[in-house]
């Protein structure tokens, strides 16, 4: 079961990795897709910056907490796409409820989810080699 939850965390990333990508290369395309409108550069600037250190860095956390087996970096992309969800619910509270933003927004509990879960799962592997090695 957790080679399945690592392969599903991995795909997870890739995906981040591709919506960051999208967001540094194809700037247009995504801002229209997700009706961002940036006022000038520095807009355009800001949002490179965000969102590309948003999924990027989600990336980057999941991808080394799977590589080097030290699951506390998915709890770090975990926490970041809580993070989003809180916004989303923060801007149901002051902007009104989107109905376009539904999917993301279970997208991201979702991901939270797996994250957690493909941790806690990993730390549970490890406890034995950690009774017999302690201190690694």
């Amino acid at each position: 079961m957790t080679l399945g939850l690592k392969i599903v965390c991995g795909l997870y990333s890739a995906l981040m990795a591709m919506l960051g990508a999208r967001w540094w290369f194809s700037f247009n395309d995504i801002a229209a897709e997700w009706v961002v409108q940036p006022l000038g550069a520095q807009g355009i600037n800001n949002l490179l910056a965000d969102m590309g250190a948003l999924f990027f860095g989600t990336a980057i956390m999941i991808a080394l907490g799977l590589r080097r087996g030290q699951s506390i970096w998915l709890l770090a992309a975990a926490l970041l796409m809580a993070i989003a969800a809180a916004g989303r619910l923060f801007g149901y509270l002051t902007e009104g409820y989107v109905p376009e933003t539904l999917v993301s927004i279970i997208f991201e509990i979702v991901s939270c989810v797996l994250l957690v879960g493909t941790h806690l799962r990993m730390t549970k592997e490890m406890e034995p080699a950690l009774v017999e090695n302690p201190g690694q």
